[in-house]
């Protein structure tokens, strides 16, 4: 491909009035627009036609209209709502034909409730992390510092959940956690001093 060559000012103030090539590679495009020639190339989406549908108005009397647009003939009814929808309002979801309205309702409602039934219980986590690991000793190594920073980074957000709870949790696992990581510096501190 040859390297594009500089366009004047001119030509560059010209370009946002050339038309779109109607197809995605055109060679020498904008010579008869901007005086010079250059290489395009579009994606094929930008030049593909895309089908709108086609809607009629209400023409005979007795008709149902589209709950939303009440001068177009309804096509469909929302398996949502269960209102009469014309074809610009609605949409396949989950097999299902329903209107836009409905399909944001009911993904609002899907969020929210997803939203409402889960909650991080940091305080549980960081306690946890400072507990059970003291069965296997060894990998307070690890842990420790992990509750600790936990401790520290959730614990001054305060309560975790909707229930009100203390900060007892936190104030718990930093304060073995801190115990931990002492043994572990008491520890390595003693086996490398001579």
């Amino acid at each position: 491909m040859a390297r594009p060559e500089k366009f004047s000012l001119r030509a560059l103030r010209s370009v946002r009035h050339m038309p779109l090539p109607s197809i995605p590679w055109v060679q020498n495009y904008g010579a008869i627009h901007v005086g010079q020639g250059h290489d395009v190339l579009l994606f094929p989406a930008a030049v593909r036609e895309v089908a709108r549908p086609q809607v009629d108005t209400i023409i005979e009397e007795g008709q149902s209209s589209c709950f939303f647009h009440p001068k177009l003939p309804a096509s469909k009814v929302c398996e949502i709502s269960g209102r009469l929808i014309c074809d610009l309002c609605q949409t396949e979801w989950n097999g299902q034909v329903v209107s836009f309205e409905a399909l944001q309702s009911a993904l609002g409602e899907a969020s929210q409730r997803s939203q409402a039934n889960t909650r991080i219980r940091w305080d549980n986590i960081a306690l946890s992390l400072a507990v059970l690991p003291l069965l296997v000793w060894f990998m307070t190594l690890v842990t420790a510092p992990v509750a600790l920073a936990i401790a520290i980074w959730q614990g001054r957000k305060g309560p975790c959940s909707v229930v009100q709870r203390s900060g007892w949790r936190y104030l718990l696992a930093g304060f073995l956690a801190l115990v931990q990581i002492g043994f572990w510096v008491f520890l390595f501190v003693s086996e490398f001093s001579i």
